[in-house]
């Protein structure tokens, strides 16, 4: 495709987005003005401007996300509700930084990338824990749902900093439900059933235990998948609890758990070209469990001291057993285990002023097992291999009437492997005016080592790795208008990679040099009453391999779409109905992996571009019973399409549920 039919398409593609969101007000506009004239109360009525939400990922302590000088999306239990997504990634893709990839239907591999960095690039958090695993340095959001969840925040930019390695990207925290105090006492429980035998089943209570606030919930999740072998059940859940141990001290006791047992029914072969296949007994069981214990000193009314312990355990079993009698098999057993321990020291020595001094310490280790029969030919393999990492950071944030925000940290590494490391980061907003329009600018630096696989996997490793080097510009310009009721953002950004590690030809890590990553991100969001909420994003992304003396022609980076939109909101015609929508475009992405598809087609090149739409429902059932009823209609336009190539999606799904409230 020339240059000018490229221009003529992006034309085109804008045109149908400005068309679709003139649509969306249109009907916005309606509903509302339906909803008023309805002589019914109206329960939904809120105040015309609501509080900025408390965000703690940027600062690691509470701070208003208007006082924030940094890109940070929130998603707060309000349209979580809404929404009821099945998985917490379906609701990230509403987020302009984030893009999201799910290997096939249900409980399948689901890789996250945020400003288009790998997905290990991207931290994951929960309640301040990471949940990367040491192995891959990722997290995979396959079995995780909203089951408890209270708040998802999601900082673009380099956060290395504050939380050091893995943090290139950004990063996506995860708070559950007693996070901001005492939540009111009471218990939900929801269950759905929809087509693929697909059952998801939940249940919450949250109240006060003693004189300490008290949260738990647990989601399971099962779908019979397209097709044979494809089946999935999944567990989640969390608890968290805060104990006022005396005037001066409070211990944070929080945990997170999943579990899924999934059905892979693809497997690749290459003799003599790669093949992929039906497998009939290929099957996985992931688990995860992480958890910390904080305890906070009151020294002054200005002046708390923290300290804080965490674990991460993570196993996953893949077993593989031959498709034919002397065929091929394998069994994979991995456990990913983590130990942290860190101090710190909060002060807020002024008006708008803080500062946060803490030290860590991190220790990773990886058991992994491996037999395997391969041509007639049985091999065996284990790797037990470990690292640790010490480190020393600061964060200061100033402000100035409001007006001028400035947050600057530094921190300083001491990897057990590659040694010691700074990293600066340092960010600035001014408003501009009573204009509502805010500016901002950042710079920042990470480090990111290789991972337990990359310098430890046998055959498939390379142990003279260098670490990945980058550095960030970004800017941007954000606002609210009419009382909250219109707020829109704007970010570019500027990342260079230097030693980036990408697997080869022969699926083995390698420093390819430098690279470049820079993009721009658009979001906008309008609330024209309480009734209606719509929002839209953009994000174009240009990724690329800088070094000259690279053999490939194609210098884009694998699996980075250059454009994504979304439109996504909520509308309630009436004080009892609630109607929900995502829609989602994304560009086609490169994907050097050739291959025979299980039909026999070659798929080679780009992974197609493709289109999705979300609908969804509920009812208040309160005059008669304290329950609501909600419909779901998943992939509505029933559109055939890869988010990796090789692996469809899920088809058209329709699900019918109920929760109750106690």
């Amino acid at each position: 495709m020339g240059p000018f039919r490229r221009h003529l398409l992006r034309c085109s593609l804008r045109r149908s987005f400005a068309s679709i969101m003139t649509l969306a007000w249109t009907a916005a506009l309606l509903a509302a003005r339906a909803g008023a004239s309805e002589s019914e109360p109206d329960s939904t009525a809120e105040p015309r401007y609501k509080l900025p939400p408390v965000v703690v990922t940027a600062e690691r302590s509470p701070l208003p996300l208007d006082r924030v000088p940094l890109e940070v999306n929130v998603i707060d239990r309000e349209r979580l509700d809404a929404q009821r997504p099945l998985l917490l990634s379906e609701i990230l893709r509403q987020v302009p930084a984030v893009d999201v990839q799910r290997s096939g239907t249900l409980g399948k591999l689901t890789d996250v990338r945020l400003r288009g960095a790998d997905p290990r690039h991207t931290l994951v958090l929960f309640d301040s824990v990471p949940l990367n695993g040491p192995w891959l340095g990722t997290f995979d959001f396959a079995d995780a749902t909203d089951s408890g969840i209270e708040q998802v925040e999601v900082l673009g930019g380099p956060a290395s900093s504050l939380y050091g390695s893995a943090a290139v990207g950004g990063v996506i925290q995860l708070l559950p439900r007693t996070e901001r105090g005492a939540p009111p006492a009471g218990a939900r429980a929801s269950v759905e059933y929809g087509e693929q035998e697909t059952v998801r089943a939940s249940a919450l209570w949250s109240g006060v235990w003693g004189q300490a606030p008290l949260g738990l919930s647990a989601t399971r999740l099962s779908s019979s998948g397209e097709g044979s072998r494809d089946a999935y059940t999944g567990w989640s859940g969390n608890a968290r609890a805060e104990v006022p141990v005396s005037s001066a001290d409070r211990l944070r006791v929080s945990a997170m758990a999943t579990d899924g047992d999934k059905e892979l029914p693809y497997d690749f072969v290459f003799d003599p070209d790669p093949r992929q296949i039906h497998d009939p007994n290929n099957a996985e069981t992931d688990r995860l469990v992480a958890g910390s214990a904080v305890w906070r000193h009151e020294l002054s009314s200005s002046l708390d001291l923290e300290g804080e312990g965490s674990i991460l355990y993570g196993e996953i079993h893949n077993e593989n057993g031959e498709n034919a009698p002397g065929g091929d098999q394998q069994d994979t057993h991995l456990k990913n285990t983590r130990d942290m321990a860190g101090l710190r020291l909060a002060a807020s020595p002024g008006a708008g002023a803080r500062v946060v001094l803490g030290g860590e310490y991190r220790g990773d280790q990886v058991d992994r097992t491996d037999e395997s029969v391969f041509f007639g030919f049985p091999s065996a393999s284990r790797v037990d291999r470990g690292i640790h990492a010490r480190s020393l950071y600061a964060q200061g944030h100033a402000e100035w009437g409001r007006l001028l925000l400035l947050d600057a940290g530094i921190r300083l590494d001491d990897h057990s492997v590659y040694g010691s490391y700074g990293l600066p980061r340092v960010a600035l907003a001014v408003l501009v005016g009573e204009t509502g329009l805010r500016l901002r600018g950042g710079y920042g630096r990470a480090f990111t080592a290789p991972t337990l696989s990359d310098l430890y996997y046998p055959g498939y490793s390379d142990s003279t790795l260098d670490p990945e080097r980058s550095t960030t510009w970004e800017a941007g310009a954000d606002g609210h208008w009419l009382a909250g009721r219109v707020e829109a953002q704007a970010t570019y950004h500027h990342t260079e990679f230097k030693d980036l590690i990408q697997s080869n030809s022969f699926f083995a890590p390698d420093n390819i040099g430098s690279a470049r990553i820079e993009g721009e991100e658009y979001a906008v969001g309008i609330a024209p009453s309480a009734r209606v909420r719509l929002r839209a994003t953009a994000a174009h992304l240009i990724a690329k391999k800088l070094t000259e003396s690279d053999p490939d022609p194609d210098r884009r980076l694998a699996k980075r779409p250059a454009w994504r939109f979304t439109a996504s909101g909520e509308i309630r015609p009436s004080s009892v109905w609630t109607l929900t929508g995502a829609w989602r475009w994304v560009d086609p992405v490169r994907d050097p992996f050739d291959f025979q598809d299980v039909n026999g087609r070659w798929l080679r090149g780009d992974n197609p571009g493709y289109a999705a739409l979300d609908l969804g429902a509920s009812v208040s059932l309160h005059r008669w019973a304290p329950a609501d009823m909600h419909v779901r209609l998943s992939n509505a336009l029933d559109r055939d399409y890869s988010e990796v190539k090789g692996f469809p999606a899920r088809p058209r799904a329709f699900a019918l549920g109920i929760t109750a409230s106690f």
